[in-house]
């Protein structure tokens, strides 16, 4: 939603919001809002933490891979993007409502919070699909992989990623600063003839980027898991064939094993975005939806954002059950942080009392 739609919805609608006729319904949906924003501080806290945990076990296991570069990147996005969603719970409990207008509530939630969000959300699902896309290099061409795709290759990749996101967020505050901001007039010339319109066309520009970049995520995640999968079902085919009995059996384990990963983070990732994608695509095709439905604009909205917190907690738990080396690396890291403290409790020069 943008900050013109937000701006129209406070003109409009605040005044209603605060009718004594509308009071039961206006209680029965800020106590919804208030329950899924709760529910969202709990998970997205939570995922903070294990996001943190993600990206030190990465690090920890080193730059050697191409493929730690983009799970520390999806980690950094994830952390991020739980971070500013925990912000929510401030803005929208009882006490705030109390005390500050409800449309400079939400113009600050846009801004400072929910378009922050959404930014590092869009990030993690391009990493989401750069992730499939190097699996799918891998199982493709598994001799040329490691000169196609290098360590550098993968930080600039994920590094122009960030860059893109954020400077179409960017936009948006640029936008609204200059539509609210009062260019002085010179003799009969004015330096800014229209700002709301040169602010409303900025926050259009970032409008379409930015729905061209959540439209075309789910459909390239679907296509990118689909071939992977198919891929890898022909060199699974291709390896039996071609190898001893033996051979075969351990092969297939293993590839059992990367084919349940595969799905596993595919699916979680393709459930989660679904809503909002479907979300995205009645707004396109509705385009009056939020100003005509404020309590299920948000409503759903808030709803959403306990999926979008689920997406960026589970990966921990994926990883942990998925990859030995990030188990191993987990319990390494932590093993030694204990037994640090161990043995800084356990050598504790004795001073007489």
């Amino acid at each position: 939603m943008s900050d013109y739609t937000m701006n129209n919805l406070t003109e409009t609608e605040s005044l209603t919001f605060m009718e004594d006729d509308a009071l039961t319904t206006n209680d029965i949906y800020m106590t919804i809002v208030f329950v899924n924003v709760i529910i969202s501080a709990v998970i997205g806290l939570t995922g903070v933490v294990l996001n943190l945990i993600n990206i030190t076990v990465f690090i920890k296991m080193g730059f050697g891979e191409f493929t730690n570069v983009s799970l520390i990147s999806l980690a950094v996005a994830d952390f991020w993007a739980l971070l500013f969603l925990s912000g929510i719970v401030i803005l929208y409990n009882p006490l705030m409502l109390q005390v500050a207008d409800i449309g400079m509530i939400d113009t600050i939630c846009y801004l400072a919070v929910a378009t922050p969000h959404v930014c590092f959300l869009e990030i993690s699902g391009c990493c989401n699909c750069l992730l499939v896309l190097e699996r799918l290099l891998c199982i493709a061409l598994p001799h040329r992989i490691k000169s196609l795709v290098t360590p550098r290759r993968a930080l600039l990749v994920n590094i122009s990623i960030y860059i893109y996101i954020i400077s179409i967020k960017i936009l948006v505050h640029i936008g609204y600063a200059v539509s609210n901001t009062e260019f002085q007039s010179e003799g009969n010339t004015t330096i800014v003839s229209d700002p709301q319109a040169i602010g409303k066309t900025m926050d259009s520009i970032s409008n379409v980027l930015d729905t061209f970049t959540q439209l075309t995520t789910f459909p390239l995640m679907v296509g990118l898991t689909g071939a992977t999968i198919r891929v890898f079902q022909k060199s699974s085919e291709w390896r039996r064939t071609v190898t001893s009995p033996t051979q075969s059996n351990a092969m297939s384990k293993k590839e059992r094993k990367l084919a349940k990963m595969v799905l596993i983070i595919s699916s979680v990732y393709l459930a989660c975005i679904f809503p909002s994608f479907l979300t995205a695509l009645i707004i396109l095709v509705f385009d009056n939806l939020s100003m005509t439905s404020r309590e299920v604009f948000f409503v759903t909205f808030t709803f959403l954002f306990n999926i979008d917190a689920i997406n960026s907690t589970l990966p921990f738990l994926i990883y942990l059950n998925m990859s030995s080396k990030f188990k191993l690396s987990f319990k390494s890291l932590f093993t030694s942080s204990f037994e640090g403290i161990a043995s800084k409790s356990a050598f504790r020069p004795y001073r007489k009392e």
